[in-house]
């Protein structure tokens, strides 16, 4: 265990299977963080447990689907009879649904991005809000948005629209609760180095006339740094945020980009 600056606190991190959620896992076990990981796939859950245990840290593994209510009052709910307390709260679970331009847009797709991304979200931080940090007078909540969301591309409305929610639903948060000792910041996060980007290159050059050399050239090239993010990259500025070293930061959209959102 590296640090141990946050010993004794409990971290929920939804989407914790795979990605980035399974780099936030680790990293705050690591630091002497109780888990609970969430999400849909229990199988993928199941391997960041072993992870995380491998370390030493505790955890939790529920499965969970944040697009439903129930599932979201549920999980905290589970925390807190297992841990008795919830101190920061990581909505990290997105999905870029079906890419569609408006013309053809589903409702299907619109709404079920829309509560993945926005509704999930804000159901999680109601309910840490409502059970665990308004009665503690405390807590650190964090939301996952993206360069998308700035950075406009045709067939993405949904996926656009839906991460552009969380920037002023973090800011009404913090408004709101800041009184309180809670503090309320959303990432906004580039291109992210990993499998999905990866198999997204190489489905590109299967079905097209560039190698994926080529096609993970252009990705990055109006990017200002020239490179994808590391996941870990994303976790260390999650862990400054929620640490007492960023006690005065709250509201804010912090950019992990490589610059991404100034093209």
């Amino acid at each position: 265990m590296a640090d141990q600056r946050f010993s004794g606190r409990v971290v929920l991190v939804t989407g914790a299977g795979t990605g980035i959620g399974r780099v936030l896992a680790l990293s705050y076990a690591r630091e002497g963080a109780t888990l609970v990981l969430a999400g849909r796939r229990e199988a993928l859950l199941e391997e960041t447990a072993v992870a995380v245990r491998a370390g030493g840290a505790t955890c939790l593994v529920r499965s969970a689907d944040v697009s439903r209510e129930q599932d979201c009052v549920a999980l905290v709910e589970r925390t807190l009879e297992r841990f008795g307390r919830l101190d920061i709260l990581l909505n990290n679970a997105g999905l870029p649904g079906t890419d569609q331009s408006v013309s053809e847009m589903t409702l299907e797709n619109w709404n079920h991005t829309i509560a993945v991304n926005v509704t999930g979200p804000m159901l999680l931080a109601r309910e840490a809000l409502r059970q665990a940090m308004i009665p503690a007078r405390a807590g650190n909540i964090q939301f996952f948005s993206s360069a998308a969301a700035k950075r406009v591309r045709a067939r993405k409305a949904h996926y656009a629209v839906a991460k552009m929610g969380l920037i002023p639903l973090a800011q009404t948060l913090a408004l709101e609760v800041g009184a309180l000792g809670i503090r309320v910041n959303t990432l906004v996060i580039g291109l992210v180095a990993g499998e999905l980007v990866d198999a997204w290159i190489r489905r590109t050059a299967s079905e097209g006339s560039r190698s994926p050399d080529e096609i993970r050239a252009a990705l990055v090239a109006d990017i200002p740094l020239q490179r994808a993010i590391d996941p870990q990259e994303i976790a260390d500025l999650s862990l400054y945020l929620a640490s007492d070293a960023a006690s005065a930061i709250t509201g804010q959209n912090v950019n992990v980009t490589a610059g991404a959102e100034m093209r």
